[in-house]
């Protein structure tokens, strides 16, 4: 599943609809069995009305999995924002008509860049990246040579404080990322989606035209609703995906 979040879009468009021609065929060969048994008994085939009973628990699943993304997504945005509203007070503070400290605007440049290099575009935030660690590092360093100076105390609190924030914006970026690859979540709603239209060739046993039109008809819907979900999986890749480029401005690029 991880390998389907990462194709581009129109790519992971034809996946899925494989998907939902699999999960056709998969309702249409049990329409078929279920047919010839409906044939010499027909009181064994379930009424119409069971179907709500598997097609709840896909739905209440699809929505859960939809609720999930959205959030993240709304998560990650805000983790970026606060991320580089943290860099921007640091490099602001240590800028040369403030504190015209050279070395910790530097090793603040050198963090952004190995965000963006090598935990963003390289790994997809799904994991944090040695070079950033040493980045922090450095920020740290410079951070506690200053502590050492005669620069007042509520200051150097100050720079302590957005440097704490700067961490946590970075661990919630990097959580979400890692979250986002979860894949037991979409092993249920998958097997969910094929249960569903085993129902329904279930209670369409004695109907085998209405059973077609009805599989056609939740195999697409069902395809396109796993698409969309799956382009928006991960706020880090996709056609929604958060660029990097937001830790350099305000607003989201489209």
């Amino acid at each position: 599943m991880s390998l389907i979040f990462e194709l581009p879009v129109y790519a992971s468009f034809f996946v899925f609809v494989i998907l939902g021609v699999g999960v056709f065929l998969i309702g249409r060969a049990a329409l078929f069995i279920l047919f010839k048994h409906a044939s010499h008994d027909i009181l064994s085939i379930p009424i119409g009305a069971f179907i709500g009973t598997i097609a709840t628990a896909w739905a209440l699943s699809l929505g859960f999995v939809a609720a999930d993304i959205w959030a993240a997504n709304s998560k990650a945005d805000q983790a970026t924002s606060e991320e580089r509203s943290s860099i921007s007070r640091l490099i602001g503070t240590s800028s040369p008509d403030i504190l015209n400290e050279a070395a910790l605007r530097n090793a603040l440049i050198e963090y952004r860049e190995a965000v963006v290099k090598d935990e963003w575009l390289k790994n997809n935030n799904i994991e944090p990246a040695p070079q950033v660690e040493i980045a922090l590092q450095n920020i740290r360093r410079e951070i506690v040579s200053l502590a050492r100076t005669d620069i007042p105390s509520p200051i150097i609190s100050q720079i302590v404080h957005d440097f704490d924030e700067l961490q946590d914006a970075r661990n919630t970026r990097l959580s979400v990322g890692s979250a986002s690859i979860d894949m037991y979540k979409w092993y249920l709603l998958l097997f969910l989606t094929i249960l569903t239209a085993i129902t329904i060739a279930t209670t369409h046993a004695d109907r085998v035209v209405a059973g077609i039109k009805a599989l056609i008809i939740y195999s697409t819907t069902a395809s396109f609703c796993l698409w969309i979900l799956a382009i928006h999986a991960n706020p880090y890749q996709g056609i929604e995906r958060i660029e990097p480029s937001l830790l350099f401005t305000n607003h989201k690029i489209g």
